[in-house]
């Protein structure tokens, strides 16, 4: 059953979806007198959506509904281990840098619904020693710290959420857009500004507890391939891209 909190963005999404919301949504007091619940509940609820990118908040004057771009419903690709067995070639992991922060960035505490001690991990991915991935994933350390321990350039960090600290991945947000390199990323991954990428954001939870957010720059010449059922209505059990 969902938090009361979920279950207030639930609603929210499916005015916004119905034309019921097309500006801005009710205030933190109303909802919470709307659904019974306390104003921090309601505003749980929001900055949920806000970090989802679906709304935004401004202070003094509300929230408002984002102007979505065209986007497709969903977008599934498979995880880079496999896609280098197809292709052939040798896949590794290069770890460019592990530590713990005393508290994220402010656009990362909030899709993380956190500011506490929180790990940084930036990750190359190669194929046959060619960088072709760059990984920038934040891990909330109270759930997480323990991964500083791990060898992530030999372990899938799905794996070891699930399997070594007991935290079960139920919901995946993620947004994927095309992008050009700028000059940092591009010397990262040996190309030259301006290249074509594509960039993934995402935001991994556990039940409704966000666990993990990340942004990975992939090259843009890669292609990315699936199969699904036709008809099929809602996202593929394996979602995402990731190691």
């Amino acid at each position: 059953m969902p938090t009361k909190s979920t279950y207030i963005r639930q609603q929210l999404i499916r005015g916004m979806r119905a034309g019921r919301f097309t500006h801005r949504l009710p205030s933190e007091n109303n909802l919470a007198a709307t659904f019974g619940v306390s104003r921090m509940t309601a505003r749980k609820a929001l900055a949920d959506l806000e970090a989802e990118g679906m709304v935004e908040r401004i202070q003094g004057k509300g929230t408002f509904v984002k102007k979505l771009d065209p986007a497709m419903g969903y977008f599934t690709v498979q995880p880079s281990w496999r896609h280098a067995e197809d292709l052939k070639v040798d896949y590794t992991v290069r770890v460019l840098e592990m530590r713990s922060l005393e508290k994220p960035p402010p656009p990362i505490a909030r899709r993380l619904s956190y500011d506490g001690m929180t790990v940084l991990a930036r990750r190359l991915h190669c194929f046959d020693d060619q960088p072709v991935r760059y990984e920038i994933r934040y891990l909330r350390g109270d759930l997480c710290g323990s991964i500083l321990f791990e060898d992530l350039e030999t372990m899938s960090i799905h794996e070891i959420l699930v399997n070594r600290l007991d935290l079960p991945l139920t919901r995946i947000w993620q947004r994927i857009t095309a992008e050009t390199l700028a000059p940092e990323t591009a010397v990262i991954l040996e190309e030259q500004a301006g290249h074509p990428a594509f960039h993934i954001l995402r935001t991994t939870y556990t039940h409704d507890m966000p666990v993990t957010c990340v942004e990975y720059f992939i090259r843009g010449e890669l292609a990315f391939e699936d199969s699904f059922t036709p008809g099929h209505t809602g996202p593929p059990p394996n979602v995402g891209f990731g190691h």
